[in-house]
Formats: structure tokens, C-alpha cells, sequence
């Protein structure tokens, strides 16, 4: 699964290294394969199980995979990387008077890379997070060692992220133990799903086409319980959309609602990507994706980013695949299958089988947000906090959204980009309030102009 947070910090960095290249053209050493390399190492480094899937799916997703020969020319033995004196070493020629740093967007690079693994629950159990730590701590000691200008807060902050994980890497158990708790919850009936799924912001034409499927479906059991024939009604569904538009959430609805009405037993979602179905060796894929079908057996299976499963020639994800179909075909009453991505990847992906096209004949399209809900979903961050915006912040804001929504690029995160400005603000609000005596619950509760990052502000000079 593609975060958006890794791949914007892998880009700043990659251009910073292809800066670097240009400026040494009659150099044979790229400073970009050597970084890749690293990057690789690093994988390899803090893997404890499942280095070599792990990087492939990396080259992948956000490499293009492009760097598929360098993989093998990895050190296993790296602590730290190996080309960091050179990054420090051009900082302080080339970048000596850039607020730029290259060192520094390695460290945010692998800082939000650690991140993700840590919290990701596809690989978080198999991420040794002392190695983590121990790698975070030897940049440190380069960057003391180069007399470079990184901002030691930085890699203290990134030590802080891995310790507070430590408990998630290695107590597996309470998690079980939570999810049985969340297991013995009373159930919500089907009008309290229903009325979720109609509360959730935006999404129209998905809560149209959903609402439409649950008439049938519901149309379809009156008439099995009255004995007439009914038309097959397929479960299976594709959502076609861009990062952080709902479709995990109302994945999670719609498992719950099929148990409600009867269309799958237990109701439960299991989410998953390649990295969850697909492994290193012939024969493994099936026996591991055969696990996760298990696992949803009764409930739906959610594939996210599927059509990284279809790269063609001899890779393993089209055992996945094949796997998956045979599952749907057999298990045509009690199983549900879900696939979601882009747009355009999603369409090349089910016109590469004709059993997927067949199968997958229902696509849910979730449209990027307007300005206007980019702004109720802020709001919406807010709420449990009891937290409102300034007339001035307010104003910003919305101007920085309309902009936002007319020069938004590929990686546009939709209401991840909300969450992660509302948790911006709020922390720069912390900051801001921290050496104030004597504040009043108004200015406790209330983000100002000075809270939002500098590019919301700006988008008031752009628009101008």
C-alpha cells in the first residue's frame, strides 16, 4: 500500500540526488543508485523476516521499478548509509547557502520509511525496531562527524516515533486481545450502518451506488424467503479513486451491512495489499494468499493498490490472482472480494484477465473532494477536540483549499491531507500556547492564522 507521507519525502529527495548528478555530469558513480542502494539496505537492515518482498514491493510501488538490477548489489551488512558523507559533503559546497539540505531530506526519508513500517500492520511484527533505532543513531553520529547543519531535533524526533512503537512491535498479543474485546461490542443494526454511511461527507455517487446494491440485496432475500426465483446479485466490487477518499471506510460499512442482511455470515473486513498476498518463491503465494482468504472467509476481502498484483512475465502475483478467483468461484455465497486503486491502474488491471472482468462487473467510482467538503472533513477533525478556527484562520483556510483543489498533483491525499494539517496546527498550537501563562479556554480551544504551515498562508498571496 502506497503512503503518501514516504513517497512525497522519497521525491524531494530523489530530485535533490538528481541535482547532484547534473552538477557532477562527468561523474560515472550516481549518486542516485548509490542512494537507492541505501535505501534497500535500510530495508534489508531492519527487516527481521521478509527483506526481499519487502524491497521488491518498494521498487514497485514507489520506484516504478526502475531499480530492479541494483537490488541484488545491496550491502546486507550496511548500519548506516554509506553515501551520507557525500550528501554532507555537497551540502556544504554546492547547498552551502540553500535552505535545502540533502542530508536532511535523507533523514526525513527514512524517518517517515521507519514510520511507515512501524505502524503499518502488514509489517510491523516483522520490523526489528532497535535496528531502527540503532540506524537513526548512527546518522546522528555522521552528522556530528561532518559538522553538517541537520537539525538535531529531526533525529531526535525520529528516535522519539520508534521508541513510543516499540510496545506495537513486540506485544502482538494485546492487539488480539483488543480485537476480541471490540469482538464482544453489541452489533449496530443495519438502520445505524446505513445512517454512517449517509453521514460520511461528500461521496454521493458512491452512496448512491451502495444504497442501490443494498435494495437488491434486500429485494432478494424477501424473495428467497418467499420461495421465488431471484437474478444472481454479485457482491464483488471495484472502487476506483485516489488516496483518502473513503473507500477503506465504506468497505468497512458494507462488510458489516452485508451480515446485517444476511449476504455474508460474520461480516468481517480484512484489508490487505501485495505485500500480504504475494511471496518470494513458487508455490508460497498460493499457501499465503490462501490465509488471508481464510481469514475473510464469511466477510470481504479488501485489496488495496490490486493492480500491483498484475506486472506480468513470471511474477508471483498472478498465482495471487488465480488463487483469489478460484476462492470467489468456489465460495460464491460467503466470500466478497473487494479491489481498490487508481483509476487508471484498476482499468489495465481487470483488462489483463478476462476472469477478473467477469467476476468484477460493478465499479464504485469515489471522486476527489471538493474545497467544500476538504473543509468539512477540517472541521470535522475538530469536533472531538472542541477545537474551531479563527475568522482569520477560517478565511485562510478556505482559500487555501479552493487553491489547493485547482493545482492539486498525482499524490493528492484527499482527507489525509485534512488529518495531517489538522494535526499540524494543532501541534504548532501546542507550541504556541506552551510559554503562555494564564490562557484563557478560548485561546485553548481556537486555531489561529499563526498555527497553519506557511503554505496555507501563502495561498493568500498566490490567489491574489
Amino acid at each position: 500500500m502506497m503512503e503518501i507521507d514516504v513517497k512525497n519525502a522519497l521525491n524531494k529527495l530523489l530530485t535533490a540526488c538528481d541535482a547532484i548528478d547534473s552538477e557532477n555530469s562527468g561523474s560515472s558513480q550516481k549518486i542516485k543508485n548509490a542512494v537507492v542502494c541505501d535505501i534497500f539496505s535500510f530495508i534489508r537492515v531492519i527487516s527481521r523476516s521478509g527483506a526481499e518482498e519487502r524491497i521488491q514491493l518498494f521498487n514497485t510501488m514507489y520506484l516504478n521499478g526502475d531499480y530492479e538490477e541494483l537490488i541484488e548489489s545491496t550491502d546486507t551488512g550496511v548500519v548506516a548509509a554509506s553515501y551520507f558523507d557525500d550528501l554532507c559533503r555537497f551540502d556544504r559546497s554546492f547547498l552551502k547557502n540553500s535552505e535545502i539540505k540533502t542530508t536532511a531530506l535523507y533523514i526525513a526519508f527514512i524517518v517517515e520509511l521507519g514510520k511507515h513500517y512501524l505502524h503499518s500492520k502488514y509489517d510491523k511484527a516483522d520490523i526489528d525496531q532497535q535496528k531502527y533505532l540503532d540506524y537513526i543513531k548512527a546518522l546522528q553520529a555522521r552528522q556530528k562527524e561532518n559538522h553538517s547543519s541537520i537539525n538535531n531535533c529531526q533525529l531526535d524526533g525520529a528516535l522519539n516515533v520508534a521508541k513510543k512503537q516499540e510496545s506495537a512491535c513486540q506485544d502482538i498479543s494485546s492487539e488480539k486481545k483488543e480485537e476480541q474485546s471490540e469482538a464482544s461490542e453489541p452489533e449496530e443494526t443495519l438502520e445505524e450502518l446505513l445512517d454512517k454511511l449517509n453521514n460520511l461527507i461528500g461521496l454521493a455517487g458512491v452512496k448512491k451506488e451502495v444504497t442501490s446494491l443494498i435494495n437488491l440485496l434486500k429485494i432478494k432475500k424477501i424473495r428467497d424467503e418467499r420461495g421465488f426465483e431471484t437474478a444472481n446479485v454479485s457482491k464483488h466490487l471495484v472502487f476506483l479513486g485516489n488516496p483518502g477518499t473513503g473507500k477503506t471506510t465504506v468497505a468497512r460499512l458494507l462488510s458489516k451491512i452485508y451480515k446485517q442482511l444476511g449476504a455474508l455470515e460474520k461480516g468481517q473486513l480484512v484489508e490487505v495489499d501485495r505485500a500480504g498476498l504475494v511471496a518470494g518463491h513458487v508455490g508460497q503465494t498460493a499457501l499465503k494468499t490462501t490465509d488471508k482468504i481464510n481469514e475473510a472467509m464469511g466477510g470481504i476481502l479488501f485489496i488495496d493498490e490490486a493492480y500491483t498484483l498484475a506486472k506480468g512475465g513470471n511474477d508471483f502475483g498472478q498465482e495471487a490472482i488465480d488463487t483469489i478467483l478460484k476462492a470467489m468461484e468456489d465460495n460464491r455465497e460467503n466470500f466478497v472480494v473487494i479491489v481498490a486503486g487508481y483509476p487508471e491502474p484498476m482499468e489495465q488491471f481487470l483488462e489483463s484477465n478476462p476472469g477478473l472482468k467477469s467476476r468484477f462487473n460493478k465499479n464504485i467510482t469515489f471522486e476527489d473532494y471538493s474545497k467544500e467538503e476538504l473543509f468539512s472533513i477540517f472541521c470535522f477533525f475538530c469536533q472531538p477536540y472542541q477545537m474551531k478556527l479563527s475568522e482569520d484562520a477560517e478565511r485562510n483556510l478556505k482559500v487555501y483549499l479552493g487553491w489547493l483543489v485547482q493545482n492539486k498533483d498525482a499524490n493528492f491525499a484527499n482527507g489525509r491531507e485534512m488529518r495531517n494539517l489538522f494535526e499540524t496546527a494543532l501541534s504548532n498550537q501546542a507550541n504556541r500556547l506552551a510559554n503562555m501563562s494564564d490562557i484563557t479556554n478560548e485561546e485553548l480551544n481556537t486555531i489561529e492564522v499563526v498555527d497553519f504551515p506557511e503554505w496555507v498562508n501563502n495561498s493568500m498571496q498566490k490567489t491574489e
